[in-house]
């Protein structure tokens, strides 16, 4: 099952958080009036993005995110006579593939029928989403406009294959007042093939078994028939296939796989509780239109962007916090002590060594002490005196 989310926005920058917030679990986001810059990056937690941003003029704007365990690629991306288009190509198990577009079409413009043409052209299985702003009164409006007449021809001549497959279609509050699109989900009960896994590993060596990884390399290495000669380049492929193939044996049984780092920070439960603290109000007044709800509304939207930027400075006071803080859990400095440690239980020191009120004698103990002595002088712990505190 693939599930897709659309919304007209405007600023998914100013909104990125809310709408990750609330729409995070659906596999394809499409998003119009992104109002953003060609020159500026922009991404999404776990999303590849494919956008279309509209030029020199403020406003307007595609954008489709996919999450990025789907296997996908982009096949259109452009502008045509204020249309608005990007389209990706989905693999799915049940068909070969699946498109879906997002298109937005402005106020002032025609629908451009040649764009629906491509698509259809390019895979029949189309899923077109967006804002082409066409009112039909058949469906709800109180007139059918210009685009509406457009729209009605496309959905007549067009064929619609994949409408059986579409399910819970729902409609949610909006997350910007301004504009008053409610995001519209619906999931496509066909499922999108999984994008292959990366041959590359990360690997954490800090924690590998090096004796394991040895004495599996050596069981490996005894195979090989010695006797066999290297005559041939089929042959010295072969060898190093072998040798290539004995590594990895041995660093998959001992060296483990390295944990990825978190890319963002958990939301607050403050602010997740003002998000529906938010919705409700609105909810209610546009439902009853009292002035009461109308100020409650507002007032939740000033206290969200407080919250938000009160996690922000918390997170970055914690980091800071964090850096700060002087550690002698060093990799580095525990590994001189360990290699002086080794080097001087093997060497002989005649004279004795006094710290702290002990002597020593043996040279493993003279060793010892010198450790004590680099980890509690040294390298030891001081007081935080910077300016930066929780």
């Amino acid at each position: 099952m693939i599930s897709i989310c659309h919304i007209n926005i405007n600023s998914i920058t100013k909104n990125k958080v809310e709408l990750l917030a609330r729409f995070y679990k659906y596999d394809v986001i499409s998003v119009n009036e992104t109002n953003q810059k060609s020159e500026r990056p922009f991404s999404l937690l776990d999303y590849n993005i494919f956008r279309n941003d509209r030029v020199k003029k403020a406003g307007g704007g595609v954008l489709l995110a996919v999450k990025e365990h789907i296997k996908c690629r982009e096949i259109i991306n452009k502008t045509t006579h204020k249309n608005e288009i990007i389209a990706v190509q989905i693999e799915t198990l049940l068909y070969k593939s699946i498109l879906i577009s997002s298109i937005n079409v402005a106020p002032t413009a025609k629908i451009e029928m040649k764009i629906f043409q491509e698509l259809y052209n390019i895979n029949s299985n189309c899923i077109i989403v967006g804002d082409l702003n066409a009112t039909i009164s058949e469906m709800g409006s109180t007139k059918t406009n210009a685009r509406g007449k457009q729209l009605q021809e496309l959905l007549n001549e067009g064929s619609q294959p994949l409408l059986s497959f579409i399910t819970n279609v729902e409609t949610h509050p909006t997350i910007d007042s301004i504009n008053g699109h409610k995001p519209l989900t619906f999931d496509i009960q066909i499922g999108a093939e999984p994008k292959p896994t990366s041959p590359r590993l990360s690997l954490n060596f800090k924690e590998a078994k090096w004796t394991k990884f040895r004495s599996k390399l050596d069981q490996q290495l005894i195979l090989w028939n010695n006797d066999l000669s290297l005559n041939s380049p089929l042959d010295i492929e072969d060898y190093s296939m072998f040798i290539t193939d004995s590594i990895m044996l041995a660093t998959k049984e001992a060296v483990p796989t390295s944990t990825p780092t978190s890319k963002s920070y958990a939301l607050s439960e403050a602010f997740k509780s003002l998000i529906t603290l938010k919705h409700q109000a609105y909810r209610r007044w546009k439902r009853a239109g009292d002035n009461i709800d109308k100020r409650q509304y507002y007032n939740s939207k000033i206290l969200l962007t407080n919250s938000l930027r009160n996690d922000r400075r918390d997170n970055l006071s914690k980091l800071m916090s964090s850096l700060c803080h002087k550690k002698m859990y060093s990799d580095k400095v525990l590994l001189i002590v360990r290699k002086f440690h080794s080097k001087r239980v093997k060497q002989t020191f005649t004279s004795s060594m006094t710290y702290n009120n002990t002597t020593t004698t043996s040279n493993k103990e003279k060793a010892d002490l010198f450790a004590d002595y680099f980890e509690n002088d040294v390298y030891s712990y001081t007081d935080d005196t910077l300016p930066f505190h929780d």
